[in-house]
């Protein structure tokens, strides 16, 4: 025999879970919002050098010796659109949340559109500066050479990436608690 405290009993519960998901669906919604979040940069300083020893022809004599300094800025993000529904798996019963968020990207954010001049000295007769045509391609040499030294040497791209996991488990994980769920975070392989 089923008496009506036991079908208000059962009708909480329903209502509850139903709620529940529905704000779980929320949540979701909130944070797949977010699109592209950045959890870590970094800053590589480059030294392009220059060292021209003239021509004779041209009645250049001497040398012009030149070192310059500009910055590139890397960074490691959370592509939050690229979350499914799935990927957050919530125990009502427990209060947890299974999250799988997709992986860490690193990317080229840019770089100092200035380089600082560290050094300069012309030797001999060599009178003549250095033009901005000459910086641009000091520049632009020195980013294909950091562009191959990030390729060759990935611990810059594994510490980027190792921050970002740490600062976004700590952010994910205070957003859950917020709502009341204690969250085990992971990433998917990129």
């Amino acid at each position: 025999m089923i008496n009506r405290s036991m079908i208000l009993s059962v009708a909480v519960s329903v209502l509850l879970v139903a709620c529940g998901r529905s704000y779980n669906t929320e949540l979701y919604q909130e944070i797949k919002s977010v699109d592209k979040m950045v959890f870590a940069t970094m800053s590589i300083t480059k030294v392009p050098r220059l060292v021209d020893r003239g021509d004779l022809w041209k009645l250049e004599w001497g040398k012009r010796i030149a070192a310059y300094s500009y910055n590139t800025y890397l960074r490691a993000y959370i592509d939050l659109s690229e979350l499914q529904k799935d990927d957050l798996i919530f125990d009502e019963k427990a209060k947890t949340v299974e999250v799988m968020l997709p992986p860490v990207v690193t990317e080229i954010a840019g770089r100092d559109m200035e380089m600082k001049k560290i050094y300069e000295n012309f030797t001999g007769m060599r009178s003549l500066k250095i033009s901005e045509e000459e910086l641009a391609a000091m520049k632009e040499k020195a980013n294909a050479s950091l562009l191959e030294e990030l390729d060759r040497n990935p611990m810059f791209k594994k510490q980027l990436v190792d921050e970002a996991k740490r600062k976004a488990r700590r952010y994910f994980e205070e957003i859950f608690l917020d709502n009341g769920y204690a969250a085990s975070i992971d990433f998917k392989a990129e």
